[in-house]
């Protein structure tokens, strides 16, 4: 039984009227704008705003996209509204500086669309989520796709962690040190609230060390949109060259009774899947984390050493590693920034958020043996 849709266009560009024709002929196939949002119902569009880097740098959801959806949805909707919680910990005019150099402040402004800051909590499903999801009637869910070092990929479900207010996160990644437990946190979210519509940037997506300036930029032309967002996700670990379960998010989510059926259970429409499809695509050198059982890394911990570490001729002490760091392990130390091991919990946090390329993660000789990196 078909329990979702996935529908896929080809976009080679982020050429303004490129995209809109994309993300149009993507939400049509599965019914057009009409069959997620009523006349008069206020929207929420909830791009991936990881951090101040510019469109070019691939890491934000490209603002030409962010600008497709709002255009999808503005024709019906009595107000719309878009927003994220960046991984900024300060002041707003931190989060306004990462809205513009994005490009999402310049598109707002130009589509007339009111630009919020997730700064408020309430709790739903356990966890402090954005009370703007009290404020409105849908929420369309607009990623970008790209690897991520804990959870493998980031895309549908990944995304809604940006629900999640401020420094919360740090909190959450600090309470689950395992990718299994992580997983578990994002599908409790996911569905605490689902989205109603997901439209995905793979125009250009990221490989490798993702999501942040330590992965690689790859063209993917591919523009998605999705009834359902981990049904997205598990389309989507096909184009990685993966079987759905090995994303951490999709295996949770399967053990709880979504999807059981694997992939019979959705519908993909539009352009070919095969097309996308990438049998190398990159997967970060920390993928094995992902896809051990929890006996088996508690077991072999001591043996298959990985930690980040700072290299000093890119890091510009600007301390965002620190800020975000759940364990307080970033340090400065004689005028620069160091890692303690032995606080380290290997979330990431730090080569995530990190503008430089300055965090890296080093292995001990048996695990590039098993890895093959």
């Amino acid at each position: 039984m078909i329990q979702a849709r996935v529908s896929f266009a080809r976009c080679p560009h982020y050429l303004t009227q490129q995209v809109e024709e994309a993300v149009r002929r993507c939400v049509g196939l599965l019914g057009g704008p009409e069959a997620f949002v009523r006349r008069g119902q206020k929207v929420l569009i909830k791009p991936n705003v990881l951090t101040d880097a510019s469109p070019e740098e691939g890491i934000d959801t490209h603002p030409e996209v962010v600008r497709a959806a709002i255009r999808l949805v503005k024709p019906l909707a009595s107000v719309v509204y878009c927003g994220d919680s960046p991984s900024v910990w300060g002041e707003k005019k931190d989060i306004d500086r990462v809205y513009e150099v994005s490009g999402i402040g310049k598109v707002c402004r130009e589509e007339g669309v009111e630009l919020v800051a997730f700064t408020k909590p309430k709790m739903r499903g356990g966890y402090p989520l954005t009370e703007w999801l009290d404020k409105v009637d849908k929420l369309v869910n607009v990623p970008k796709f790209k690897t991520h070092g804990y959870t493998m990929l980031t895309a549908g479900v990944k995304n809604l962690f940006g629900l999640v207010v401020g420094m919360n996160k740090m909190k959450i990644h600090r309470d689950r040190p395992h990718p299994e437990d992580l997983s578990r946190a994002l599908v409790d979210i996911y569905e605490a609230r689902k989205p109603d519509l997901t439209v995905l940037d793979g125009i250009v997506a990221m490989e490798g060390d993702g999501p942040g300036s330590s992965g690689r930029l790859r063209l993917m032309e591919l523009i998605a949109a999705a009834t359902d967002a981990m049904a997205l996700d598990m389309v989507m670990a096909v184009v990685m060259g993966l079987e759905p379960y090995e994303i951490p998010t999709n295996k949770e989510g399967m053990r709880r009774g979504f999807f059981e059926g694997g992939l019979k259970t959705v519908e993909l429409l539009g352009e070919d899947i095969r097309f996308f499809v990438a049998r190398d695509f990159a997967l970060p050198k920390t993928s094995y984390l992902s896809r051990m059982p929890r006996w088996a890394l508690n077991i072999v911990t001591a043996l298959l050493t990985m930690k980040p570490f700072v290299r000093q001729d890119h890091c510009r002490a600007c301390g965002l590693c620190r800020a975000s760091c759940p364990a307080g392990a970033c340090q400065m130390s004689g005028g620069t920034m160091v890692i303690d091991d032995q606080k380290c919990i290997l979330c990431l946090c730090c080569q995530e958020i990190c503008p430089h390329q300055a965090i890296g993660v080093r292995k001990n000789f048996l695990l590039r043996l098993m890895s093959g990196k």
